[in-house]
């Protein structure tokens, strides 16, 4: 019977844990631009994930961090991503020309 042991790993920054977990977010963000949703970045992925998943969690290991990052729902990313650009934006008529109307 072969016994492994692993050195717990502890980040001192967010920029540290993000190096670390960054290729999973790189595949991630890949097979979301295979989808069509090429303006899909890693860092949206990441904050998807940081502002709405993993903010009440606390003793996260990296596994279930990678985990979620592969795993979770295309649709969720999404609306966040959606609602991060139309809260950036104040409104729809500064972002496209409406249509006239027939009077």
């Amino acid at each position: 019977m072969m016994v492994i042991y692993m050195e717990e790993i502890t980040f001192s920054s967010q920029k540290d844990l993000y190096n670390r977990i960054e290729p999973a977010l790189r595949s991630r963000a890949k097979l979301l631009h295979l989808k069509g949703f090429t303006s899909i970045t890693e860092k949206d992925i990441w904050d998807y994930l940081r502002l709405n998943k993993w903010i009440k969690e606390t003793g996260l290991e990296l596994c279930e961090l990678v985990d979620d990052i592969l795993h979770c729902e295309d649709k969720n990313i999404l609306l966040y991503c959606h609602d991060k650009y139309m809260k950036d934006n104040s409104s729809l008529e500064e972002i496209f020309e409406m249509p006239k109307l027939k009077e």
